[in-house]
């Protein structure tokens, strides 16, 4: 599946470079910490050698140092109390440093300057300071803030582009702390709202600051602390509250606000409603699918893509060949039998072009196929568990049109404002019980069940209502919340389905792409490639002007998923249809190619 396909890809400068400035800083940072200790020893050191090279009386059986280098030498055997010199007698300066020096320079050699030593070689007695002059190395990356669900996927998504990232966590025994370092992505430990957190963290050369922190008003906090550090550096948050995002997008900018929940329910809807959908987006008021398919030996989805894009009224954002290698756009290629191809379109077209993908469907294309979405007899979606995800997946799926039966399963003890909004939305069915058993779940009209959404934050909770509902009804539909990728891909094997979503994962690809280039609105990967959204309006002078559609997708890399133009929306618009000014556009293309395109209509 799309969301599984990272792959890591490393663009940052070379290793051993990045090691050696950052030895650099660590030294620095050494000497400032030890600069009395190691200046107290100078001092000793010179003093004593001082006093040999030029005051120390000679006797018949101890001369003096010749020179300060000798001086220096016979210093260091006095400090390690192996020096052949004659005792001074009747000399008090020379009787107190021969007293002094052993005593003092012991001291400062076992407790500070051999500590300095090993302090400077042994970097895992002091990693948080390592990982400080780790980060401080960095340029141009992504400040992560909190390293809970939300945070890891974004650092992880982040790292598997190609982007750097630094994260701040005051929890050095946060149980992802060691998943992070294992990338190799530096962690500094401290509150990110302390402006020294995110000096550190280097915000001066950053691109942005992310906060991931599940609490609205700590983000809150640390995006006002980060502006006030650094003016105008790009702040991308997490907020649930869907007023607070619009107050504090009018104050950081468009689309700096996100409410994760908020971004993953479309895909959630989507799927409760749909089979293998990978990622839905949401367009000019109409929704899309994403889905990723492998086409079968001489299937209907066969041919030309310009063809099957027009029989299907799809478009194929990505194609891989059999042998693995991806194939660049061109209205000449062919969809050849193994290739591994994403598309996007309405779900009923990537249902229907789904159901035409059958080994040999060209001569066998009658034949009946499985349920694969809601009818009049099976058109109830059971969402079960009503928490922010639970919440947002119910209202994307009133908002469907048309719109499936809904019946809301909850424990009881839901925040109340939920309960009452569901309670206003009409046709919404509220069912108060354990999903978990059986009865409960045909009681909310599981015999008449096309799906059974489990949106639990509980991973064990929602693999046990599928369970449940699955010993019940082995033809229903099932779609899981989860939070490991493992589980999922063993939840593929338990119930056959390829529609388990993290949430997390959902929404991180947006905020890392809001981080990278700023306003936007949706993102997602498509085999370790950060793809997203993006809105043009075409004023007079634009480049894009006069541009033929197909064109700015085979050389700009930019699929216009829609245009809107005198008021029409045109959804996955002709290939061979210009841009014109007064259109507006958005755009689906690589992170790398919307900041490309942007930057042509800024020069413009």
């Amino acid at each position: 599946m799309i969301r599984n396909s990272l792959r890591s890809r490393t663009r940052g400068k070379p290793y051993i470079g990045r090691l050696v400035r950052a030895n650099v800083y660590d030294l620095w940072l050494l000497l400032n910490e030890s600069w009395l200790v190691l200046i107290g020893f100078v001092i000793l050191a010179a003093l004593t050698s001082g006093y040999l090279a030029f005051l120390y009386p000679e006797t018949p059986g101890s001369s003096r140092p010749q020179g300060l280098p000798e001086a220096l030498y016979e210093t260091l055997t006095l400090m390690t109390l192996q020096s052949d010199l004659a005792f001074p007698r009747g000399d008090l300066i020379g009787e107190l440093i021969f007293f002094l020096t052993p005593l003092l320079g012991l001291a400062l050699i076992f407790q500070s300057v051999l500590n300095f030593g090993r302090l400077l070689l042994d970097k895992g007695s002091r990693r948080e300071v390592w990982q400080v002059a780790l980060a401080s190395t960095y340029r141009d990356h992504v400040i992560v803030c909190g390293l809970g669900r939300v945070g890891l996927r974004i650092v992880t998504q982040l790292h598997a582009a190609g982007y750097e990232a630094v994260v701040i966590e005051r929890d050095w025994n946060s149980e992802f702390v060691q998943r992070v370092l294992n990338l190799g992505v530096p962690i500094v430990l401290g509150d990110a709202r302390e402006p020294t957190a995110l000096r550190q963290a280097g915000i001066r050369y950053a691109r942005a600051v992310v906060a991931t922190i599940n609490n609205d008003l700590l983000n809150v906090e640390i995006a006002l602390g980060a502006r006030a550090v650094q003016p105008g550096i790009r702040v991308v948050l997490r907020v649930f509250n869907e007023e607070l995002d619009r107050n504090l997008e009018r104050t950081l900018g468009p689309n700096s606000a996100f409410s994760v929940s908020l971004v993953a329910a479309p895909t959630c809807a989507a799927a409760a409603v749909s089979r293998d959908i990978d990622y839905a987006l949401t367009t000019s008021g109409y929704q899309l699918g994403v889905a990723q398919l492998v086409v079968q030996p001489d299937s209907e989805i066969a041919g030309f893509i310009r063809a099957v894009e027009s029989a299907y009224r799809v478009r194929i954002v990505y194609q891989v060949s059999q042998e693995g290698r991806p194939k660049l756009y061109s209205s000449l290629n062919r969809l050849s039998a193994g290739d591994r191809i994403t598309v996007i379109g309405t779900l009923e077209r990537i249902e229907e072009m789904r159901q035409r993908n059958v080994a040999f469907s060209k001569a066998a294309f009658l034949t009946p196929g499985k349920l694969v979405r809601p009818t009049e007899q099976y058109n109830t979606v059971i969402v079960c568990g009503l928490g922010k995800v639970g919440f947002r997946v119910v209202n994307q799926l009133h908002k469907l049109n048309p719109r499936p039966r809904i019946v809301v399963v909850r424990l009881g003890n839901d925040r109340p404002e939920f309960v009452q909004q569901i309670g206003q939305l009409e046709g919404v069915v509220d069912v108060i019980g354990d999903a978990r058993n059986v009865e409960v779940l045909c009681r909310a009209g599981l015999d008449e069940a096309y799906s059974v959404a489990a949106m639990t934050s509980d991973d064990l909770q929602n693999v046990q209502i599928a369970l449940a509902a699955r010993r019940y009804r082995p033809d229903i539909h099932i779609v899981l919340r989860t939070f490991s990728d493992v589980l999922a891909e063993r939840l593929v094997e338990i119930f056959g389905i390829h529609t388990t979503y993290s949430t997390s994962a959902l929404a991180g690809p947006t905020m890392a792409a809001a981080a990278l280039a700023g306003n936007i609105r949706q993102a997602f990967f498509i085999d370790g490639r950060l793809v997203a959204t993006d809105e043009i309006w075409l004023t007079d002078g634009h480049p894009l002007i006069g541009v033929r559609i197909d064109d700015l997708r085979e050389r700009g890399s930019a699929l216009v998923i829609d245009v809107q133009r005198n008021g029409e929306t045109l959804l996955l618009p002709d290939l061979d249809m210009c841009l014109a000014s007064g259109d507006h556009v958005t755009l689906l293309a690589p992170i790398e190619s919307i900041q490309r395109i942007r930057n042509r209509g800024m020069r413009n």
